[in-house]
């Protein structure tokens, strides 16, 4: 029936059987034939003949309507089913920045391979601007980035929000830096404050929550600044200071007693959590399934 529907909806098009049947490369009587087969199943005139070719009557112009939709589903279908039959072990490439990469990410990408088993995820973790540009340069498949929005330098991307996440101030488990239950900002103003290098996105989100309470970036008592979470985490539990870090990040020091996460009282800093996908990528059935679990708290299991 859709090869039927399809020499139809061509005649519709041009208004000939001679010129659908040149494009078709078929024969005049096989055009024919099929259209009367079409018009003996419905019991109803399709086309009438004018002194230029053919044109629809009002039965054949409502076939017309559900014949496009009816070969646009079939063309989908054949677009989903080649997908299946694709090259599935393709390697995904996914940039990450640190916090996302380098503590939520690694369960997510266990359990997908657990489902997944042809899956072959590697993950790059860097920093935010770096992240993206190898995304633009088409080194990695898809990007997470933390920090403020992100705006794209195309059209040609899809960003979404996928979390809010907190970040929390981590202290010594002991000493000077950790006699409080809760910190101000007034405090963060006096306490050597330990923070990640400009450019990552959990600077620009501390930045951006400093400003937020109308406070000067100057203001903080900045008595470092640490290229990684794990230099950060190492410092703070040796007793040099504080640091604003993403609550993943902390998870299992904190349990241990090897760092304390204290409440801010009169402050909050949030970093927004950002996926990143170029519109012609990851058009697989295991890609696709990635970003659904990427895109679902439910289902993507942070560590």
């Amino acid at each position: 029936m859709s090869n039927g529907l399809d020499i139809f909806c061509t005649v519709a098009k041009h208004g000939s059987m001679s010129r659908a049947a040149a494009e078709l490369h078929l024969s005049q009587p096989a055009i024919s034939q099929r259209l009367r087969a079409l018009e003996e199943h419905y019991g109803l005139q399709l086309f009438r003949r004018t002194n230029r070719g053919v044109e629809l009557t009002p039965a054949g112009e409502t076939l017309s309507r559900y014949a496009q939709r009816i070969l646009q589903l079939e063309r989908s279908l054949e677009a989903e089913m080649a997908a299946l039959r694709a090259a599935e072990p393709k390697q995904i490439v996914i940039g990450a920045t640190s916090a996302i990469g380098g503590y939520a990410l690694p369960c997510t990408v266990y359990l997908f391979q657990q489902k997944y088993p042809d899956a072959r995820i590697q993950l790059q973790i860097g920093k935010r601007a770096d992240v993206i540009q190898r995304l633009e340069d088409g080194l990695v498949d898809l990007a997470l980035v933390e920090g403020p929005a992100v705006a794209p330098p195309t059209q040609d991307w899809q960003v979404s929000a996928i979390s809010e996440e907190e970040l929390v101030l981590i202290t010594p488990p002991g000493g000077p830096f950790a006699g409080q239950e809760t910190y101000t900002a007034d405090d963060l103003t006096r306490l050597p404050v330990i923070i990640r290098e400009q450019g990552s996105g959990t600077r620009m989100a501390v930045e951006e929550g400093w400003k937020a309470a109308g406070r000067s970036v100057s203001e903080l008592n900045i008595a470092m600044e640490l290229t990684s979470v794990d230099a950060i985490k190492t410092s703070v539990a040796s007793g040099h200071g504080v640091a604003l870090v993403s609550r993943w990040c902390v998870r299992a020091e904190a349990r241990m007693g090897h760092l304390r996460m204290a409440q801010l009282e009169d402050i909050a800093f949030t970093s927004r959590w950002t996926l990143l996908v170029p519109k012609g990528g990851m058009r697989s059935a295991i890609e696709r399934a990635l970003l659904r679990t990427l895109r679902s708290p439910a289902e993507r299991g942070f560590c």
